[in-house]
């Protein structure tokens, strides 16, 4: 079957720039007829500020986007952006992507091997 793949970030890639923390929320919830219940509840919250940068469109469909490639924040100043590393063929491209550093330099904990890719 012809299909588009999304392989997207390897492990690594993935922890550093969707790692997550947990904060406390505080707020009030209003209800309809105007009592006011006070709350305070922990969620988790990404790390990094996350910008849509590029698109991947579809093989097989003209205009059909698949999926986004984004750039990411980290609090310490580090800006990391997405890019296709390979797009192999196997029934359809299989996009593995990868992230450059803030200067446009592939950065190597985050490139899949070719075995990773067989």
């Amino acid at each position: 079957m012809r299909t588009d793949q999304i392989y997207g970030l390897n492990t690594w890639a993935r922890s550093l720039v969707l790692a997550t923390q947990v904060v406390s929320e505080i707020g009030v919830r209003k209800y309809s007829d105007d009592t006011i219940e006070p709350f305070i509840r922990e969620v988790k919250v990404p790390v990094a500020a996350i910008t849509k940068i590029g698109e991947i469109e579809s093989a097989f469909a003209e205009g059909m986007v698949i999926a986004d490639l984004s750039r990411y924040e980290l609090p310490d100043g580090r800006i990391f952006d997405e890019y296709i590393q390979a797009a192999p063929w196997s029934g359809g491209p299989c996009y593995y992507l990868a992230l450059k550093d803030g200067f446009g330099n592939p950065v190597p904990e985050s490139l899949w091997t070719k075995k990773q890719m067989a």
